[in-house]
């Protein structure tokens, strides 16, 4: 029931660039009906297969945990992780799918710390990205961050560029030098989100603040303005030189899929 979808063209007949910068995505919600991104596997497969044509090799999705909206658990992701694999397959789509999650910082995300109940990126690295309302004080994530680290882990904010309470960079480097990696959207970059949020993710670029890049990607309509950021030279040099996307691409989280075949 997919083929005719595979025949489209997301991003027009010149849909391969040439010398991505990123083959890694670390910030994706493509895994069906789990969240606010695919509703449906064929969407998954869309986004997937618009990723690729970007030139993503490896796609890590990252559903929503978020007490009372998404309840996600460690078990559940996995499980739509294994079965999106199984699509791939059958259908012959050259790309590594992998699954983390995009934590909500509350009380509830310690507790699945403490139960061992993460998805984490990164292999032994133990990246563990989250995200906290946009009026969260940074104290508060600040000591969020150190409780994450305590664990073993190292925290990644996703899109701080788009934190209300986090707007100046005095108060981001105040969070990087606590050991909080930053991952950008890349939407960020071309103003999809607002022009504020496009203002400080380039302040972050520039001063070689960002570890991660990630598409956020919940959507086909998004796929064209990351495309438009991948046409900027200053953002591409950025991702190429000093993002550690890549550095993923050798990083395969099977001890977590693992766990999946053992109760299959």
């Amino acid at each position: 029931m997919f083929e005719t979808l595979f025949k489209k063209s997301i991003l027009g007949k010149k849909n391969v660039l040439a010398n991505h910068p990123l083959t890694v995505d670390v910030h994706a919600h493509l895994l069906p009906q789990l969240d606010d991104g695919a509703s449906s596997v064929e969407q998954s497969i869309a986004i997937i297969k618009g990723l690729q044509a970007l030139g993503y090799k490896k796609i890590i999705a990252t559903p929503h945990v978020m007490s009372g909206f998404y309840n996600n658990s460690y078990d559940d992701i996995l499980q739509s992780l294994y079965l999106l694999r199984g699509v791939l397959k059958r259908y012959n789509i050259q790309v590594e799918l992998d699954a983390s999650a995009e934590y909500y910082l509350e009380d509830s995300l310690f507790d699945l710390i403490e139960r061992n109940e993460i998805l984490s990126f990164g292999g032994r690295k133990k990246y563990l990205l989250f995200e906290a309302s946009f009026v969260t004080k940074p104290s508060e994530i600040v000591e969020a961050a150190r409780r994450m680290q305590k664990a073993g882990y190292i925290p990644v904010l996703a899109h701080p560029e788009r934190y209300i309470s986090l707007n100046n960079i005095d108060t981001l480097t105040r969070l990087l030098f606590n050991g909080i990696l930053f991952q950008v959207n890349i939407g960020s970059v071309t103003g999809y989100y607002s022009k504020q949020a496009q203002d400080m993710a380039e302040m972050l670029i520039k001063k070689n603040m960002v570890a991660f890049f990630g598409t956020n990607c919940h959507n086909e309509a998004q796929l064209k303005s990351i495309k438009t950021a991948f046409e900027l030279p200053h953002f591409c040099n950025a991702a190429r030189e000093n993002a550690l996307n890549n550095s993923l691409m050798e990083m395969y989280g099977t001890h977590q899929i693992n766990k999946i075949y053992s109760r299959a």
